[in-house]
């Protein structure tokens, strides 16, 4: 009996040191940073079949960038979660991702998730989510949000933090793979005046419904599909993105793992047509050097502005310590699912420590 009634508790943390330099149109700029993000977590079996658990976590980090310094504190992790066996309801502040693409995501809708970032940093956001897994491994999603004012993933504008936001997904096995839906509703914010002599407002609606799916035929193969209605005249109204992905690891030395993503993104008055159209293509190789070091590459461009974003990183693990070094050559234009410094190139070393 005492084994269901005692709470457990773990405190661990992530503290990061970054130090960056790099040169942009023949001038060399300097960077540096602190990150720590303490995490407690309190479990309590409440059945044989059941548990209940509480995440607190915090985000704070101090910055320096080309002479420019910066701060934020904020939350990172605060939810209440309830699982059984089959499923499971969390309620707070809490991380909502889905989708089988790694680096070009048409379906980052909840995260911002950056590919080159070795501390798979994601906000999360505040809501309520139901999860039921299936016996045949089917998957249903349930969830509202609430209060999620700054634009989330790939969203440009924000949401009406007064108003909430729902949707849902169901996850499928098919054979060799597997198949998903999922669907999105939200009011934007700020409402839109199209008439300037009106006191009218026309509050802005947005509904998103996407396909994806995952199969491994000989090489891994997936995409997703999201087609966004925003409901409005004054902008473009039909937002359509397609990612398709592979892909397969040689057996050359260690194992040598390779992957490839495309994404179109078109805008348009017109579902069945666009006015803006932009592609990009990605691929990334991973290899390890042994059991502690592993080498990764990584290429994006982008068709539309013929700009190219390559990375390199060596990163050393141990049990609490990790060392990541990496060399970069950024754009002047700023990709939209890539955080990065301004033009040019450059090479960062971070240390991170896991307690």
């Amino acid at each position: 009996m005492s084994l269901l009634t005692a709470a457990e508790k773990d405190f661990k943390g992530q503290l990061s040191l970054r130090g960056s330099g790099w040169n942009s149109n023949n001038v060399w700029y300097g960077g540096m940073g602190v990150q720590y993000i303490p995490n407690l977590q309190i479990s309590k079996q409440i059945s044989p079949a059941s548990l209940v658990d509480f995440e607190a976590s915090v985000y704070g980090y101090i910055n320096k960038e080309a002479g420019v310094a910066s701060d934020d504190f904020r939350p990172y992790r605060f939810n209440l979660r309830y699982a059984t066996q089959q499923s499971e309801t969390q309620l707070g502040l809490q991380k909502i991702n889905f989708g089988p693409a790694q680096l070009l995501r048409s379906l980052m809708w909840f995260d911002r998730q950056n590919p080159t970032d070795p501390l798979n940093f994601a906000e999360g956001v505040w809501g309520l989510r139901y999860r039921y897994g299936f016996l045949n491994n089917a998957n249903l999603w349930l969830w509202g949000l609430y209060g999620n004012a700054e634009p989330k993933g790939l969203e440009t504008y924000g949401s009406d933090e007064s108003k909430p936001e729902f949707g849902g997904r169901v996850q499928l096995p098919v054979p060799m793979g597997e198949f998903a839906v999922t669907a999105h509703h939200r009011n934007l914010c700020p409402p839109v005046r199209f008439d300037e002599y009106s006191d009218n407002d026309i509050t802005r609606k947005e509904t998103r419904l996407a396909l994806d799916g995952r199969w491994d035929v000989v090489v891994g193969a997936w995409f997703e599909a999201v087609v966004a209605d925003h409901f409005s005249s004054g902008f473009h109204r039909y937002t359509k993105m397609l990612t398709l992905g592979t892909d397969y690891t040689f057996g050359i030395g260690n194992g040598l793992y390779v992957l490839a993503e495309h994404m179109i993104n078109q805008l348009g008055n017109e579902l069945m047509s666009s006015e803006q159209d932009a592609q990009l293509s990605a691929c990334m190789l991973n290899y390890p050097l042994g059991m502690f070091d592993n080498l990764s590459l990584m290429a994006f461009y982008s068709w539309e502005t013929d700009d190219f974003i390559q990375y390199a990183s060596w990163q050393r693990a141990y049990d609490k310590i990790v060392i990541n070094l990496a060399l970069f050559h950024f754009p002047d234009t700023q990709f939209s699912i890539i955080n990065t410094v301004s033009g040019g190139y450059g090479a960062q070393l971070m240390l991170i420590y896991n307690h």
